[in-house]
């Protein structure tokens, strides 16, 4: 069990739901063991079992395989939610796929699709159905993760980039929606991840591509999963009149004290800060 990284120790009376979609990845894993250490309850899918292992042996913890892009999976696991009788007060979704990683022309059309699906409408439909099973008595967050790409084209990337896009523009849509929700989309950089491998292992990735991986894998650190729990945190402690409905990078992004206060007053004046926007415009 990794170190617990937090801001602050939560109070006895604050132990809260974090339900966590794809708690079987790199960082879903990392997150839930964190939560788990605070004292929280946490509620995870997984499609790997192997990944999970660790969790099953805390009883503040309730798994449940599913694959989100199956819909009598997600139907499943909400109706398990519904029947546990928690409700959650924090929802992270590490759900994430790469491929296809080649040019759009080269792709077949429905893998790319596909891959939309998974990195955004997949999600936002799991969002959508478990709304309902949110802790009402407060403001409730949620958290997606997004990828590189929304100020420029990353070459083969364009399903996985759009995904995120789509998932960055809700998070203000449904930030303005709903008063109840501190809504927020982060970009952990880059991290070594399973995701990484699937790249590299893919057949139709091209060779500089895979050997760009391969040689991030062997000779950079990354963003370490500590970072992005913390980032996490800073953000959810700011609240939605901070943070709400805006994109977020761990890596670039002020958050960190001391700059973390000034980072939050310049937030605060400027609505359109972190957000996606017409340049120029």
């Amino acid at each position: 069990m990794p170190k617990v990284i937090t801001l602050s120790q939560p109070k006895p009376d604050s132990h809260k739901t974090i339900l966590i979609l794809s708690a079987s990845s790199d960082i879903g894993l990392f997150l839930a063991q964190q939560y788990l250490s605070l004292g929280h309850t946490v509620i995870g899918t997984f499609r790997c079992a192997e990944a999970i292992k660790m969790l099953k042996q805390n009883p503040r913890c309730y798994l449940f395989a599913c694959d989100i892009h199956k819909l009598p999976n997600l139907v499943a696991f909400v109706k398990g939610v519904k029947k546990l009788g928690i409700k959650w007060d924090m929802l992270i979704s590490c759900v994430g796929y790469p491929l296809p990683v080649q040019a759009f022309f080269e792709t077949d059309f429905d893998q790319w699709q596909q891959s939309v699906e998974v990195n955004s409408l997949d999600q936002l439909r799991a969002v959508h159905a478990l709304y309902p099973v949110r802790n009402t008595k407060g403001i409730s967050d949620v958290v997606f993760f997004a990828g590189g790409g929304s100020n420029g084209a990353v070459v083969n990337f364009s399903a996985y980039t759009i995904g995120k896009i789509i998932l960055t523009k809700m998070c203000e849509f449904l930030d303005a929606e709903n008063l109840d929700l501190n809504i927020f989309i982060v970009g952990p950089g880059w991290t070594k991840t399973k995701i990484h491998q699937m790249i590299i292992d893919d057949a139709h990735v091209s060779k500089m591509k895979a050997q760009e991986t391969k040689k991030f894998l062997a000779h950079n650190k990354g963003t370490s999963f500590e970072d992005i729990f913390k980032c996490i945190q800073w953000l959810s402690l700011q609240g939605k009149g901070i943070v709400s409905g805006r994109n977020f990078s761990v890596v670039h992004d002020s958050w960190r004290s001391p700059q973390d206060k000034k980072l939050a007053k310049q937030l605060k004046a400027d609505p359109s800060m972190y957000k996606l926007r017409r340049h120029k415009n």
